[in-house]
C-alpha cells in the first residue's frame, strides 16, 4: 500500500483530510525526512508504518497534536521539535539490519 493511501486510511473521516496536495507533501516530507536518517534512496517498505505515523502526527499538529505544553491564563503553546526522534530505535534498529545483511555472503549465478 503507497504511503498515500496508508495516511488517508488512517485520517479517513476527519475534517479537511480531502485535500490531497497537502497530504501528499507531507508524505513526501516525512518520506525524505527518513530516508536521509537510515541513509537510504527511496523509503523502504518496511518503514512505511513509520512515515505513516508521522504523516498523521504532522497533520494532527495543525489541530495540535503533540502539544507538550499548554498554560491557561495567557494562552502558551509548545510542539515536540523533532517529530521522528520518537522512532530513532526503529531506525537505529533498521541500519543495523541493513549492515548485518550486506556483511553476508552472497551467492551470485552467472
Amino acid at each position: 500500500m503507497a504511503l498515500l493511501e496508508r495516511v488517508q486510511v488512517r485520517l479517513a473521516g476527519e475534517p479537511d483530510t480531502g485535500k490531497g496536495e497537502s497530504l501528499q507533501e507531507l508524505c513526501d516530507l516525512a518520506s525524505v525526512r527518513i530516508c536521509l536518517r537510515v541513509r537510504e534512496p527511496t523509503l523502504p517498505a518496511l518503514l512505511e508504518p513509520i512515515a505513516a505515523d508521522v504523516v498523521v502526527k504532522l497533520w494532527r499538529r495543525w489541530n495540535y497534536e503533540g502539544i507538550t505544553s499548554e498554560s491557561g491564563g495567557t494562552l502558551s503553546t509548545s510542539f515536540v521539535e523533532d517529530v521522528l526522534a520518537e522512532y530513532d530505535d526503529e531506525f537505529s534498529a533498521y541500519v543495523d539490519q541493513q549492515k548485518s545483511d550486506s556483511g553476508r555472503k552472497k551467492i551470485r549465478f552467472l
